[in-house]
């Protein structure tokens, strides 16, 4: 009887119960910052598509951000509004920089902040 007892291996109750309290954490991770990520994809193809925007270079700073505005407003982008916006223009050609943060809450007063930096050069 001894021997049998020897030969068995396997999780012991708090190691079940701290694997389980992990994948709970992951779970609760993934679904907090997958909605974020995504709206920054869409952040990111916004910003993307005013290169091929056709006069973009000839726009005032206002249109720009305007058109910006409308095109996060399709995509659902809540997060992101003019103050987020900056469009510097040169000789070379012109920078949009879309620069935001999204803090979202975890389990009580802890929160996830998360950091975006957008950068388009025209």
């Amino acid at each position: 009887m001894n021997t049998i007892a020897a030969r068995q291996h396997g999780a012991s109750g708090s190691g079940f119960v701290s694997m389980i309290v992990l994948i709970i954490v992951l779970v609760l991770l993934v679904l907090k910052l997958f909605p974020v990520y995504m709206e920054h994809f869409n952040v990111s193809s916004s910003l993307n598509s005013l290169s091929d925007q056709s006069g973009i270079k000839e726009m005032k700073k206002a249109e720009i951000k305007t058109l910006l505005e409308r095109r996060f407003s399709i995509n659902e982008v809540n997060n992101v509004n003019k103050e987020h916006i900056t469009i510097n223009k040169s000789k070379d050609g012109m920078t949009i920089d879309v620069i935001y943060e999204v803090r979202k809450p975890l389990v009580g007063n802890i929160d996830i902040v998360i950091h975006f930096n957008d950068h388009l050069k025209i």
